[in-house]
């Protein structure tokens, strides 16, 4: 089985929202690179998605750290105006329609939203200049 990494509890986003985060993988050449993720909520199911709009490779939240509509019914990219399902990442409107964001592999275990699939480096090290998007730091037990 995969190695699972907790990302955030299961209460911190709730239904019919999401959540971004940044993390740090390892990257094709074995160095540590950025890697911004979204987790979404539809009911008690979570989803995860790179946080990479499919248009123009660019991050779909705003300044301000917000992915959704005002209904809190699809993810839209705040560059272009692209509609995605909450489940599926599917774009049903917009430059990119028809097209899906990457999906990566979400497991909720004892009440922690966990990523799975994927190697992450072990030092977060991102300096981020915009303090609204949480930044993860994995540690060992």
């Amino acid at each position: 089985m995969d190695e699972l990494f907790a990302i955030c509890r299961t209460f911190e986003i709730d239904d019919h929202d999401a959540r971004g985060f940044v993390l740090k993988r390892v990257g094709a050449n074995g160095e540590g690179e950025r890697w911004p993720i979204i987790i979404t909520r539809k009911g008690s199911n979570f989803y995860g998605f790179e946080n990479v709009c499919p248009h123009a490779g660019e991050r779909l939240d705003s300044q301000s750290g917000e992915f959704m509509d005002d209904a809190g019914n699809f993810l839209v990219c705040s560059k272009h105006g692209a509609q995605f399902d909450l489940d599926t990442g599917f774009s049903f409107s917009g430059p990119c329609q028809n097209k899906s964001l990457t999906p990566i592999k979400i497991v909720v275990d004892d009440g922690d939203v966990c990523v799975t699939g994927v190697e992450l480096a072990e030092e977060d090290g991102l300096d981020l200049d915009d303090t609204s998007i949480p930044e993860v730091v994995i540690v060992g037990d």
